[in-house]
């Protein structure tokens, strides 16, 4: 019964009703359009589907390490002691019903959450870096954090807003302009590697801690693995914006 519920659920939501249609459709569309169409179908249904979105994503959040804390003892090789811990945001959700008030968006909590956990560990300011991609009356990202770690009971003297940023560029552009030379990066894993280029290239050495994962470990592929899902979807998405955007950052900001 879970088995024919999986699929059924696989099949009759997007992406799988959209995949299973197009399909249906190839079948009757004239000669010319049915390699066109063919493509398209089997590069969504590729895009859709976990090992993809895995092989995708794992070179990304593959080039920096976990955060180890012993590389912060007494003697170890960093040349000096962390600055600050700089958080990039992830987006909100505006008037959350819960909160009646903006929240952080998943991505975005699960990011300060972990750099709350090495409050204890180093006790230095954590920056919460982001403010309002386009304006539709929500508040900055940075403002909205501030309530998260008051809440958590994080002093307030621990924290600053950085307000100014719309992407990744201007997080590392607006956190050099407080005055800081070397941080704990925290960001989602597939993302640190744009961070970490945005940071350096704006003077600013940076220790990452990669958080957020997306590709299970020691995951072995079934059936399912190999049906479309919106989840795996995303994660190709995120894969792409991030390859894109290394691109991108490289050819525009060169300077």
């Amino acid at each position: 019964m879970i088995f024919i519920s999986k699929l059924f659920t696989a099949l009759l939501l997007p992406p799988g009703c959209i995949i299973l249609g197009l399909i249906i459709i190839v079948f009757f569309v004239p000669r010319k359009f049915k390699i066109i169409l063919g493509l398209i179908t089997a590069l969504l249904y590729l895009l859709s589907i976990g090992p993809a979105a895995d092989f995708l994503l794992s070179p990304l959040e593959g080039v920096c390490s976990p955060l180890q804390t012993d590389d912060f003892a007494p003697g170890s090789k960093l040349n000096s002691w962390p600055q600050a811990i700089v958080v990039l945001g992830g987006g909100t959700v505006l008037g959350s019903p819960e909160a009646g008030q903006d929240t952080l968006s998943p991505d975005a909590m699960k990011r300060a959450v972990y750099a709350f956990t090495l409050r204890d560990m180093w006790p230095i300011p954590i920056v919460f870096s982001g403010g309002k991609v386009f304006d539709y009356d929500q508040e900055p990202e940075a403002v909205v954090a501030g309530r998260l770690y008051d809440a958590l009971g994080l002093p307030p003297e621990r924290f600053m807003a950085e307000t100014e940023s719309r992407n990744t560029w201007e997080n590392a552009r607006e956190t050099a302009k407080l005055g800081f030379n070397q941080a704990i990066l925290v960001t989602s894993a597939y993302h640190m590697p744009r961070s970490v280029y945005c940071f350096e290239r704006n003077g600013i050495s940076v220790i990452p801690a990669p958080t957020d994962y997306k590709c299970d470990r020691n995951r072995k592929y079934d059936f399912f693995s190999f049906m479309p899902s919106m989840g795996s979807l995303y994660s190709g998405y995120l894969a792409l914006h991030e390859y894109i955007g290394l691109i991108s950052y490289r050819l525009v900001y060169r300077a």
